[in-house]
């Protein structure tokens, strides 16, 4: 098939969606699929891996202090590939923006529109200079009423799905995973990052790798690590990503004590993630709303066990005493800290974690979600011809 993905985010930013987005293009490649993605040019950044698949739209920075960039509409290249490709299918990242344009490229061609959605978009209601209530319930129904011109939609968890279908989404909704790498994280040689930032290999390690962003709760990680190493002699807590709350998190972790024991190592290139999630032995997250977030799904790959808050996302991914640790959000910082410290005093409990962490990594092998991705590109297929008959 040919497909055109539209997204408002792509390499060589990382975070979740463009690393994802990127996964999506990679295993339908190898599959034998011709895809171009179409996504803004990154500001400050060099796109080095791109080819004649990859169309920029211009692009500006996005308002306040986000590693983002916004596509500008008058974009010549894209309009010239788009009059001269014939795509059959459209499938676009987000319900907004770029999401839209490739929305209305699927109707203008008459082919096929598949979306996916990745978060709960009301997270990022904070960002609009109005009243929280009122953007939350705007973004439920735009993201309903876009869903709804969509011949299916795709989320990477059960629990996103049960949400689309209480905002009234009446599109087939499925589940697709997120792929990964499993094979190249699981190969992943921890030492290095390790002896390059000062850590012996007998300590333990806790950490977080992704987006600093208040969505993802790293203070409530730092506070409850903070908690089990004033207990313990040897372990450290390693932050890895960059984002608008490095700098607060910097500080809190410094008025928290610890010194040199909580390690800020700023964003890090994703083709060096593995190396990282292997260099970590307990990934500790604490965010309340998640899609299916590909940090989690690497960490498992590394065979890295998670300790998380019982939130959506989590629930999705990580069986407690199996792959990780589920914490009651009500339970709060203590609860988190003494689970975790059940790690430092034993050991063959975090063996027994890491097997069952790398296990159950094999959900989300690349062959898997795009055998997945074609069956649904089929799916939006027939339910275009379909339409098209009752016409």
């Amino acid at each position: 098939m040919n497909v055109a993905i539209f997204t408002n985010t792509y390499a060589p930013y990382v975070n979740g969606v463009a690393n994802c987005v990127k996964a999506f293009r990679e295993c339908l490649t190898d599959a034998g699929h011709e895809v171009v993605v179409f996504t803004p040019w990154p500001l400050d950044k060099q796109a080095e891996d791109d080819d004649e698949n990859i169309v920029r739209f211009p692009a500006i920075p996005a308002p306040g202090d986000y590693d983002y960039s916004l596509a500008v509409p008058f974009a010549p290249k894209v309009v010239k590939t788009l009059r001269n490709a014939k795509f059959d299918i459209v499938h676009t990242q987000h319900p907004i923006w770029v999401g839209s344009w490739g929305a209305w490229y699927a109707r203008w061609a008459e082919i096929p529109l598949v979306t996916t959605v990745h978060t709960q978009y009301e997270l990022f209601s904070h960002l609009f200079p109005l009243p929280e209530p009122l953007v939350d319930m705007y973004l439920r129904s735009q993201v309903t009423r876009y869903c709804n011109k969509c011949h299916v939609v795709m989320t990477p968890a059960e629990s996103a799905r049960e949400r689309l279908l209480q905002q009234g989404v009446t599109a087939p909704i499925e589940i697709v995973r997120n792929p990964v790498n499993v094979a190249q994280f699981a190969a992943a040689d921890g030492g290095p990052v390790r002896a390059a930032l000062g850590i012996a290999p007998e300590e333990i390690v806790y950490g977080f790798v992704g987006r600093l962003a208040p969505e993802k709760n790293v203070e409530f990680v730092l506070r409850a690590v903070a908690a089990v190493l004033r207990q313990i002699p040897r372990g450290r807590c390693v932050i890895v990503g960059g984002g608008v709350q490095l700098e607060p998190l910097q500080e809190l972790a410094a008025k928290l004590g610890g010194g040199d024991r909580v390690i800020f190592t700023g964003e890090i290139e994703h083709a060096r993630i593995a190396e990282y999630q292997a260099a970590i032995d307990v990934f500790v997250v604490a965010s309340l709303s998640e899609g299916q977030p590909l940090a989690y799904t690497e960490a498992l790959s590394a065979g890295t066990p998670i300790v998380a808050l019982r939130a959506p996302g989590a629930t999705d991914i990580i069986m407690d005493g199996y792959n990780g640790r589920l914490i009651d959000p009500e339970a709060g910082v203590e609860a988190m800290a003494a689970a975790l410290g059940e790690f430092a005093s034993d050991r063959e409990h975090l063996q027994r974690l890491s097997r069952g962490a790398h296990d159950s990594a094999k959900a989300f092998e690349p062959t898997k979600t795009a055998a997945d991705l074609a069956r649904i590109y089929q799916m939006a297929l027939d339910r275009a011809r379909e339409a098209a008959r009752k016409e």
